[in-house]
């Protein structure tokens, strides 16, 4: 159990093209307010995580495919409550491999999950 200045943290780690990129998620209102993160000018990945009071309602992950005008939606994975929280950051996804684009480039990620020691 968290103790009061801890909340749910969220870590991405994203990679492509040999550069991993480590998103930190916190808790967040209005799902559609969360950032969209670049991934290396090709991707874009989003992290949202949704609760009150030390619980999570919901985790939504999404990654895109940049294009020109419009970003293209390639992978959403959503992750209802009941969500334990560790003590340690421990993975909450599996490591995914995502292919997307003309020559099928490769966005890799794994999300882990704990507690934020503020």
């Amino acid at each position: 159990m968290a103790n009061a200045n801890e909340t749910p943290l969220l870590r991405c780690k994203v990679s492509y093209a040999g550069t991993t990129h480590t998103i930190n998620t916190e808790f967040i209102k209005d799902p559609y307010l969360a950032p969209m993160h670049d991934i290396g000018g090709r991707f874009s990945f989003k992290a949202v995580m949704v609760g009150a009071n030390k619980k999570i309602a919901y985790i939504k992950l999404y990654a895109y495919l940049q294009g020109r005008e419009l970003d293209f939606p390639i992978h959403q994975a959503t992750y209802l409550k009941p969500i334990q929280v560790s003590k340690s950051m421990k993975a909450l996804t599996p490591f995914n491999h995502l292919y997307a684009g003309e020559v099928e480039r490769e966005l890799q990620y794994q999300c882990f999950l704990g507690w934020n020691h503020k």
